[in-house]
């Protein structure tokens, strides 16, 4: 028998619930991309059988100066916040040295919270937190489910912070692999990431693609006479808002998108607007180079609360991501843009994961980089052109309530750890009572995830405790 198996065992011989222990860099109240998904996700599972706790850092991702509680619950779940060094994403010497001190304190944290039989969702946050993160389990007979939001060292090599043949880099590579290998689960939040770990791993390893999501409920469309943070900004109703929400860093071509500003910023008979919200490696230099137009503006990263206004400030959303970084990253932005019933364009390679759903979703436009002339054009139209607007922002709001649903994306994950939890086999979970392989969704070619019936009754509140192992 395993030491999965006599884990799983000795956690139900005590009578006392398994333990799901989250471990990434942020986690709520933060307002970044992985902390809402975690969040989201944590308290989605308050009701269901099992002790949740997290560990995560002391520091928040906009580098605020207040300090939460090192401890704390929250909506069942018990937050863990280790130390960290505040204003952490200033400089990259400060972040990297953030990344060693939750190595370490999370680390520890895990020896002295697993048990047998737990299950430990390590995010990507930091990269290689996951290497750790196995050793830990191993030494306390839990299992691992990564979460795989970014693939590192590949994402830091094409962007230029080393080369292929770094020796170091190929180690970290190989350890990697080696984790998803022995992990019980990969969860890949795209086809062409799952595609890239089963390369990696030669298919030896189980993955699963659950994509990102946006809470659409909350983020229903805000009529522009309605949305107070639209007047407050100064835009006018007849204006046409071109903007972008989130991260702009170091992943993300902007040089398109500001060839296509300084271009339509010199006409006086167009309605375009440009709105920066968030921030990000990218934007204190194109504060400095768009300083001088003052149709452009850049805000702070807004609270949760206040998410749904600002989503429905831009009449058109857009967002980028260099080709290169295809099947490691996956931009989360096109949800929340989506669930706003807006336009969407997307700077990248357009067979890439986001121009897939935008073409499945007919919401709007892809364009590969250095494109500015065709772009241009297009967003002049589409600034000029109120219904054709209308009719891609409702193709963009169906698409997220029937093809990206956040209730039906968290009903995976709860039948995924449901299975997890109950199962007493070694090494991957049967295959004919697990959810569908990553084989059969790589078939879909990107095409939305629609999970297996059962999911079905989860989300409606069946208990993890009535399904049979």
């Amino acid at each position: 028998m395993s030491d999965h198996s006599v884990g799983a065992k000795a956690s139900h011989n005590k009578g006392e619930p398994v333990r799901v222990i989250f471990v990434n860099r942020f986690f709520y109240p933060d307002e970044s991309a992985t902390s809402l998904m975690l969040t989201d996700l944590a308290f989605a599972l308050e009701a269901k059988p099992y002790a949740l706790h997290v560990v995560t850092s002391g520091s928040d991702y906009t580098g605020s100066e207040e300090r939460p509680p090192s401890r704390e619950k929250v909506n069942g779940t018990s937050i863990h916040r280790l130390p960290a060094l505040q204003g952490g994403q200033t400089s990259l010497v400060r972040r990297v040295a953030n990344f060693v001190i939750f190595y370490l304190f999370s680390f520890v944290a895990l020896l002295r919270l697993a048990r047998r039989g737990d299950l430990v969702v390590c995010l990507t946050d930091p990269p290689f937190g996951q290497l750790l993160c196995l050793l830990a389990v191993r030494l306390k007979g839990a299992r691992l489910i990564n979460w795989v939001q970014d693939i590192y060292p590949e994402t830091a090599i094409r962007l230029g912070f080393g080369s292929p043949g770094n020796p170091l880099f190929g180690m970290l590579a190989r350890l990697r692999d080696f984790c998803w290998k022995a992990s019980a689960v990969n969860v890949a939040i795209g086809a062409r990431m799952a595609e890239y770990v089963k390369h990696r791993t030669a298919d030896a390893a189980d993955i699963r693609i659950i994509p990102n999501w946006a809470d659409e409920k909350a983020l229903a469309p805000l009529a522009h006479e309605e949305n107070p943070l639209r007047s407050k900004w100064g835009y006018l109703l007849e204006d046409c808002v071109i903007g972008y929400s989130g991260n702009l860093g170091r992943a993300h071509d902007s040089e398109t998108m500001l060839g296509a500003i300084e271009q339509l910023v010199g006409d006086a008979a167009s309605p375009a607007r440009f709105l920066f919200v968030g921030g990000g490696a990218q934007r204190k230099g194109l504060e400095e180079r768009l300083k001088a137009y003052d149709r452009v503006r850049f805000c702070n990263y807004q609270p949760r609360e206040q998410l749904r206004e600002s989503l429905s400030v831009p009449d058109i959303h857009w967002l980028s991501l260099a080709p290169q970084l295809e099947g490691l990253i996956v931009p989360s932005k096109f949800y929340g843009a989506a669930a706003a019933g807006r336009p969407i364009i997307f700077v990248g390679d357009e067979d890439g994961e986001v121009a897939r759903l935008i073409a499945q979703g007919e919401c709007g436009r892809s364009f590969a980089p250095g494109a500015v002339g065709a772009l241009t054009q297009y967003l002049r139209e589409l600034s000029a052109d109120r219904n054709l607007r209308e009719l891609l922002g409702q193709n963009a709001r169906l698409f997220a309530e029937d093809i990206c649903a956040r209730d039906s994306r968290l009903a995976e994950w709860t039948a995924l750890l449901c299975d997890l939890a109950t199962t007493e086999m070694s090494g991957s979970l049967d295959e004919a009572k697990s959810t569908q392989k990553a084989n059969d969704y790589l078939a879909l070619e990107g095409a939305a995830v629609v999970g297996p019936s059962r999911i079905n009754g989860l989300a409606n509140g069946q208990q993890c405790k009535g399904l049979q192992s």
